[in-house]
């Protein structure tokens, strides 16, 4: 009898074992969770300098901030695109080409990649032709928020690992992650509005 109810009793821990670690894995990343982490974050005069290189203080950091903020968000959010598609990093900057690629183009491509490559949402201040930003200027904010605002990259990462779960790498999945890609960028620049409207707040 002691020994049916030890054997029990062992029967009884690791199954509880087992729903408290799948339980946790479950919950342990909360994508309302990681937006509200950025919304309700208290961005000091301090951390706008810092994001702009540290070369413009206080208002003037604060002013300037709005697009790098944009574009600094759109470019994690392409390196974590690129990556769930088993790509190459983010491209080095080039002259932007404002004309969208022919169908011949589209279809002479040789691999995933190189179709991915022609049809890369990039935008012309991300390019040599920006009359607003070097590239080293958006690394440094990159850098900054991974720091900074680390759920900006986490919410990007688990999104596109979600979307491409179990379904296979072709070019209907590039043109559906390139979409999921617009929506997240609307939402979290959606969130850090809301987090600058506490502006006023965190002036120190």
């Amino acid at each position: 009898m002691t020994t049916t109810l030890l054997i029990y009793f062992c029967l009884v821990i690791r199954l509880h074992a087992e729903y408290s670690n799948t339980s946790t894995t479950s919950t342990s990343f909360s994508l309302e969770g990681e937006y509200s982490k950025i919304s309700t974050t208290c961005f000091s005069s301090r951390d706008y300098e810092l994001l702009l290189g540290d070369f413009i203080k206080h208002t003037y950091a604060r002013s300037f901030s709005s697009t790098l903020l944009e574009y600094s968000v759109t470019t994690i959010g392409l390196a974590e695109l690129r990556k769930a598609l088993n790509f190459g990093p983010v491209r080095p900057w080039t002259h932007y080409k404002y004309e969208k690629p022919t169908k011949q183009e589209l279809e002479s491509a040789t691999s995933l990649e190189d179709y991915y490559n022609l049809i890369e949402p990039i935008a012309p201040i991300q390019s040599l032709d920006s009359l607003f930003f070097f590239e080293k200027t958006i690394n440094i904010a990159v850098d900054y928020l991974d720091k900074r605002l680390p759920s900006i990259r986490n919410i990007f990462r688990r999104r596109f690992e979600e979307k491409s779960k179990g379904t296979k790498n072709d070019r209907k999945l590039v043109d559906i992650m390139i979409d999921e890609w617009r929506k997240m960028v609307g939402r979290i620049l959606e969130v850090i509005d809301e987090m600058r409207e506490n502006d006023t707040k965190c002036w120190d």
